[in-house]
């Protein structure tokens, strides 16, 4: 069954009570509209929830309680970690507010960083910034540390106006390895009011030739296939064009960071193995969704589609190197587990976080209520599905051991990609550990844009 057949399966089961013609005109408002709101949400769990032998029988729970709060009482210890559920719930207005990766921001994402011999101010460590925002047009770059906002420290109480605010002028800095700390650039860098950027997943590539070897590396930032929530596909395209760049270039290595990739779209994943993995592979099984025994349905299988390629290229690749972090997840890490019956993924990095499992989108217009639970589990095509603790990497590294070689992206000494090119050209000897970093992470702005589970297209 290919991924597509799967709307066939959602359009017979999903049932709709019809009891929701009517309904107030404020939605969340009075003990009627919440009670029909959390019926539907009951009905609706009850029926795709993975863990439905989990949910409280209806006699324990409160049907006039507000649909978020009665949403969680629904949820199971195994949803989640941490405190935090995988599933989700949300009004539609905040939906609309909160477009996945064109946010309302500056377009750079960044850590918190406690920095030694400091114990309040706080510095912010840029990770990447999106091409076309404000950060981009301030001149700001991956590795620069702000380090105070209009000439005010930043605290715990104020680091939040990094994700967006009105126009303010930074103080940049930079790490000077020989003092180990961090100095300020003499100018301060103005940036414009945060806008609606366009985080294009496609973020950077390039090919390197190194002793005969033709490597091609790809920075992946999530799995999206468009900017809007129309349908629209602009992202796959860019990754198909990145694709026919890297097999003009005769590219027989690849490296894949997806340090920062937390997640997104199945069908994304799919067409990204799909021009990764070896062309004898295609039209094999990818993968397959494990769905509550409740629904009685057979698995779910999802392939490796050579007509989903369209205008891209498979490269028919035996090997591929991951760079990952702690911020690598769901449909990455499907992705990982998914490619590993059919080549050698070498993993380099930190040890992912660890999310097995898939959502569906179920929205309600009248009733103005979107929820995402987790509805399945993935497994690869050999029924492996035991990353729910992350993948370890082959290769132990953390980017932030050593500042002075958190450098852009495409920069050969860069340490994560500076590991996998000698790897790859033979010239990577280990050596012992980086020391530790000067500088304590708080928070890491990427997960903020996580997506709880690799979502599964209708």
């Amino acid at each position: 069954m290919k991924a597509r057949s799967l709307l066939i399966i959602f359009a017979s089961l999903l049932v709709i009570p019809t009891w929701l013609a009517s309904c107030g005109e404020d939605r969340w408002a009075g003990y009627a509209e919440q009670t029909q709101t959390d019926r539907w949400i009951d009905d609706t769990m009850r029926v795709w929830y993975y863990w439905q032998e989990d949910i409280p029988h209806t006699n324990k729970l409160n049907y006039f309680s507000d649909p978020i709060t009665f949403f969680n009482s629904l949820l199971s210890s195994q949803d989640g970690k941490g405190g935090t559920h995988y599933s989700t719930i949300d009004t539609l207005e905040a939906v609309t507010r909160s477009i996945p990766y064109t946010d309302y921001s500056y377009g750079f994402q960044f850590t918190t960083n406690h920095v030694e011999d400091n114990d309040t101010a706080l510095y912010a460590h840029i990770l990447y910034v999106a091409q076309g925002s404000p950060a981009s047009d301030a001149g700001l770059e991956r590795g620069d540390w702000i380090m105070q906002m209009d000439g005010e420290p930043i605290t715990q109480q104020n680091y939040s106006r990094l994700y967006g605010n009105t126009s303010m002028n930074l103080t940049v800095g930079y790490y000077d390895a020989g003092n180990d700390t961090i100095l300020p650039y003499a100018q301060t860098y103005p940036i414009a009011a945060a806008r609606t950027i366009d985080d294009n997943p496609v973020h950077y590539r390039n090919v390197y030739v190194r002793n005969g070897k033709r490597i091609g590396y790809l920075v992946y930032n999530h799995f999206s296939s468009g900017n809007t929530v129309d349908g629209e596909t602009e992202y796959d395209e860019d990754l198909r064009e990145a694709f026919q760049y890297f097999a003009s270039s005769q590219v027989n290595e690849f490296v894949l960071d997806l340090r920062y990739n937390n997640g997104g779209q199945l069908s994304c994943a799919q067409l990204l193995c799909s021009m990764l993995a070896p062309s004898s592979a295609l039209g094999q099984t990818l993968g397959y969704l494990e769905y509550n025994s409740r629904l009685n349905l057979p698995p779910a299988m999802f392939d490796l589609e050579a007509g989903i390629i369209g205008n891209g290229a498979n490269l028919d690749l035996t090997t591929l190197y991951v760079l990952t972090s702690a911020q690598t997840a769901s449909a990455s890490e499907m992705l990982i587990n998914s490619l590993k019956p059919y080549m050698n993924v070498v993993l380099i990095g930190s040890t992912t976080e660890g999310k097995n499992v898939g959502s569906i989108s179920f929205t309600n217009e009248e009733l103005r209520v979107r929820m995402q639970p987790i509805v399945c589990k993935l497994y690869n095509t050999l029924g492996e599905s035991d990353y729910e603790n992350g993948f370890i990497p082959d290769i132990t590294m953390d980017e932030n051991s050593a500042p002075a070689r958190f450098l852009p992206f495409g920069n050969e000494n860069e340490l994560l990609l500076h590991t996998a090119l000698g790897i790859i050209d033979g010239t990577w000897q280990p050596s012992t550990p980086e020391e530790e970093s000067f500088s304590t992470i708080l928070s890491n702005s990427v997960a903020r844009q996580a997506s709880p589970a690799v979502r599964i297209d209708r």
